[in-house]
């Protein structure tokens, strides 16, 4: 091998490091970006169920209207039973 190919091999070469350096410096962004995102994640879930519960409560105790009739016309016809007696 004659000295332009060593040159031609030694520029390719810290272009080659050059590169892998970069890319580990994105790699690392990337992977503190992937732990960032996660625990977020792991925050909106929590925060998700949570809401899902109180939902869960809220339609639970929210007034249906059909049944509060069934409710007073059965309290009706018990005070009607009580005057009668």
């Amino acid at each position: 091998m004659d000295i332009q190919t060593f040159d031609a091999l030694d520029q390719k070469i810290s272009r080659l490091l050059s590169k892998l350096t970069e890319l580990q410096t994105q790699n690392q962004s990337l992977e503190s970006e992937v732990a960032k995102l996660r625990s977020q994640h792991a925050v909106s879930t929590t925060e998700l169920e949570t809401l899902r519960r109180k939902c869960a409560a809220l339609e639970e105790n929210q007034r249906d209207p059909q049944r509060e009739e069934l409710i007073r016309s059965r309290i009706a016809a018990l005070l009607d039973k009580l005057e009668v007696a």
